[in-house]
């Protein structure tokens, strides 16, 4: 009995085997059936865009920073104790109107000591005047005596003698009496300057200074009050060195702030800053512009970005950024055209203004034409023949 069981195993297992070889063949020809009469899907369409008409703005972005058109810092020229301080910040003044009052009594103290010094003088000066006039008395005396032969002539001479030399000393006098009226006028003038008025009309920006500070203006110039006029905001924009020589005098600048209903601002380039500003490795040149202000909306310091207009077209042949590939070494772009089959057929075109969406085409393309969106770089169409040839 086993002996007989043993034997038939095999015999299950082959009838096993052809069942498992049938269903299968059973299926593959069910599948060839269906793909007879059932096409295959088609490959998707590649994402494209028609060579199209439109406008064209190239504008170049650039940080800025908002600053007053003129600013000057006021300083004290003479040393002494702040007494009073006649503004606050924010406050608008008018030249001419008073900013900080010095303690003047050390400067009232040198210029009576000044006064002093210019009396004494006169003085000194009023003596030799009356000694040279006896003294010319003298000499005439001497003249009419000598011509009568009533005296010597060493008499006569050392008349004359002193005569000169008084007459020498009251040039010396007088030209000190010169010296002493400039220092006067020096410590007048130094007493002015205990009262700082405002050089220009302004807006107070920074009192650096308290009452009752000690200012001392003998080496360094102490900063009392800075005044800016606010009436116009200059614009310092940073353009990078990549950017720059799409940039001239004469563009139209525009910026909008971020606070409030965003308004937008507009300028024109006033000018090109020369000397670089270094960030790191990169180059950065300022190129400025002005902006009306009369509303004080806009505050020293505020940061934009700006957007300097470097060229414009009307209804030029453009097509996306995303369709141009690589570029040439004359500077061309290859773009991927697509044929009625869908096909692609590499060209090169001439570009001219992009706005960042779209380029403009110089030639290469004709309106209508699709282009293909994103296309393969040349070493990923290099990878994918590899790849195909690879699977063949």
């Amino acid at each position: 009995m086993r002996k007989n069981l043993v034997e038939a195993t095999p015999g299950r297992r082959l009838k096993s085997w052809r069942l498992r070889a049938t269903v299968l063949l059973v299926l593959l020809g069910a599948y060839i059936a269906y793909r007879q009469f059932v096409p295959a899907a088609p490959s998707p369409v590649p994402p494209s865009a028609e060579a199209s008409l439109a406008d064209i703005t190239q504008t170049v972005q650039a940080a800025g920073v908002l600053q007053p058109r003129l600013k000057v810092d006021v300083g004290a020229q003479v040393s002494g104790q702040v007494r009073q301080l006649h503004v606050q910040l924010g406050q608008q003044v008018k030249k001419g109107e008073l900013l900080v009052s010095l303690d003047p009594e050390l400067a009232r103290s040198e210029v009576a000591q000044a006064e002093a010094a210019v009396a004494q003088q006169f003085a000194q000066i009023e003596v030799r005047q009356a000694d040279l006039k006896i003294a010319r008395r003298e000499v005439e005396r001497q003249r009419r005596l000598l011509a009568g032969e009533a005296t010597a002539a060493t008499e006569a001479e050392r008349a004359d003698t002193e005569l000169a030399k008084l007459e020498a000393d009251l040039r010396g006098q007088s030209a000190n009496l010169k010296r002493l009226q400039a220092e006067l006028d020096k410590r007048k003038l130094s007493l002015g300057y205990t009262s700082i008025t405002a050089p220009m009309d302004g807006t107070v920006v920074n009192l650096p200074v308290q009452e009752g500070q000690t200012v001392i203006a003998a080496q360094i110039t102490p900063v009392m009050v800075t005044l800016a006029n606010l009436d116009e905001i200059t614009v310092r924009a940073r353009v990078p060195e990549a950017d720059i020589a799409q940039i001239k005098v004469g563009q139209q600048a525009r910026f909008i702030t971020l606070a409030g209903e965003a308004q937008r601002y507009e300028g024109k380039v006033r000018v090109i800053q020369p000397v670089p500003e270094r960030a790191g490795n990169a180059v950065f040149y300022n190129v400025l512009f002005e902006v009306d202000n009369k509303a004080r909306k806009l505050l020293p310091e505020m940061t934009v970005q700006v957007n300097v207009e470097t060229g414009a077209a009307r209804k030029v042949l453009s097509v996306p950024m995303v369709a141009l590939g690589e570029r040439s070494e004359d500077g061309r772009f290859v773009v991927q055209v697509l044929d009625a089959q869908n096909k692609q057929h590499p060209r090169q075109v001439r570009t001219g203004l992009q706005d960042g969406a779209r380029v403009q085409v110089l030639d290469g393309l004709k309106a209508g034409e699709k282009v293909l969106l994103a296309p393969p770089s040349a070493a990923e169409q290099a990878a994918s023949a590899a790849s195909a040839s690879v699977s063949k």
